[in-house]
């Protein structure tokens, strides 16, 4: 059975008997419609997988090899880009005539694959057949899923690095993104969605939506607020580090070690080139003022700690968050204003001689809430890394990821080194 746009051109129901796999029905289908062959080789050029179903389960590359089932198959269009484990089963059509023609069991020939080689039609031997599937075969079907929707990767750290810290924080949490209304969640799924300014979305053809909410009515204000300037009061209790809140022990809750600390706290942070720790200059960082902007993709490579003679596995980092950090409903300069957020990656990198730099700690993080201009927030992180070599130096890199703050937001590193949060 043919689903979606390959059933009205081809027909939805083919009667085929005696089938030995699934990769034969595929293989029938191309020979009786040559342009159905071609419409599977290029569907992923327009964002199109599918999903080949038998008895409710949709199968994948390494069972189209398997005997046939009793019950109907079906193959179903799909629109490319949903992620996650569902990808796992979406098949390029590609793949679909490769599984079925090209990597056929030794000796089977094929018609019309080459033609953009050559015309007519192109035999392989039991010998070539072979050698294609052995080789051919990983290199088409292992890379299907991440070429359908490729997902964001960590930075991979180096050899013997397995007990160092390479985290991946869950994002900013709640209503941030959605009110916004900077980003499109409209296409993530079948879920329901709220927030002003998000897009409706014209759906052509069938297809399996949640519900769009148009409009709806909150009132979550504080009592202090009463013309609701605000979707609550600010202050550092409103602070989420990796969606959890933090105080000022530590936990890892939100992911990796984190606690808050006090203004009088950083400042009498005791540093010295002797105990393994340094406090940044004051113009280093991202926002009004520092020598970064604090918009996505800035990078800071800081300065340097010699890690010789240490014996410690720790690296700690004391981050400012200075002059508010808020955003607004809808567009910037509305009425109402909402948390905003910093999502932001750490880098601890093993400085050595001769151009090899390796990742030894990596964490992805975000903050996220609500402060006014003359609110500053500061809070720690432990890392963890694994030494490589004596003599050598540790430098700390700060990327920003994505941000959201519609307020004068400085975001900076204070300090880091060796046991700075003990």
């Amino acid at each position: 059975m043919l689903a979606g746009e390959l059933g009205e051109k081809y027909g939805t129901h083919h009667e085929y008997y005696n089938l030995r796999t699934p990769a034969d029905a595929i293989k029938l289908l191309c020979l009786n419609y040559p342009r159905l062959q071609k419409d599977l080789m290029t569907a992923h050029q327009n964002g199109v997988g599918y999903k080949l179903i038998q008895s409710g389960a949709a199968m994948g590359y390494d069972e189209l090899h398997l005997p046939f089932g009793s019950r109907p198959m079906m193959l179903v269009p799909v629109i490319s880009g949903s992620g996650g484990d569902n990808a796992k089963n979406i098949l390029f059509g590609v793949g679909l005539v490769a599984a079925a023609i090209v990597f056929a069991p030794a000796g089977l020939g094929f018609a019309g694959l080459g033609a953009g080689l050559t015309a007519g039609t192109f035999t392989l031997g039991a010998g070539a057949s072979a050698i294609l599937g052995s080789i051919g075969t990983g290199l088409v079907f292992n890379g299907v899923a991440n070429m359908i929707s490729p997902q964001p990767e960590m930075p991979k750290l180096g050899n013997r690095r397995m007990d160092a810290t390479n985290f991946r924080g869950p994002g900013p949490q709640g209503v941030t993104r959605g009110a916004s209304g900077q980003q499109s969640y409209a296409y993530t799924g079948p879920a329901n969605t709220v927030g002003n300014g998000s897009t409706i979305p014209v759906v052509y053809g069938r297809a399996m939506v949640g519900g769009h909410m148009l409009a709806v009515t909150v009132e979550a204000t504080d009592v202090s607020d009463p013309i609701a300037t605000a979707i609550k009061a600010p202050g550092p209790e409103t602070i989420l580090i990796n969606g959890e809140q933090v105080d000022h022990n530590f936990n890892d809750e939100s992911g990796i070690e984190t606690k808050v600390i006090d203004k009088s706290a950083r400042d009498g942070i005791n540093t010295s080139k002797a105990n393994k720790r340094k406090v940044v200059d004051a113009n280093i960082g991202f926002g009004p003022g520092l020598n970064n902007s604090l918009t996505e993709g800035q990078k800071e490579k800081i300065s340097e700690i010699d890690v010789r003679g240490t014996k410690d596995d720790v690296f700690d980092v004391i981050f400012e968050v200075k002059q508010g950090l808020f955003g607004h409903s809808g567009a910037p300069g509305a009425s109402t204003k909402i948390d905003g957020f910093i999502q932001y990656r750490i880098e601890v990198i093993h400085s050595k001689s001769g151009g090899s730099n390796p990742i030894v700690a990596s964490a992805e993080n975000s903050i996220q809430g609500y402060l006014e201009t003359t609110q500053n927030y500061f809070y720690g992180q432990r890392l963890k890394w694994t030494k490589v070599e004596s003599g050598k130096k540790l430098r700390l890199k700060i990327t920003i990821m994505e941000v959201d703050t519609d307020a004068q937001t400085q975001f900076r590193v204070h300090a880091f080194g060796y046991n700075l949060l003990d």
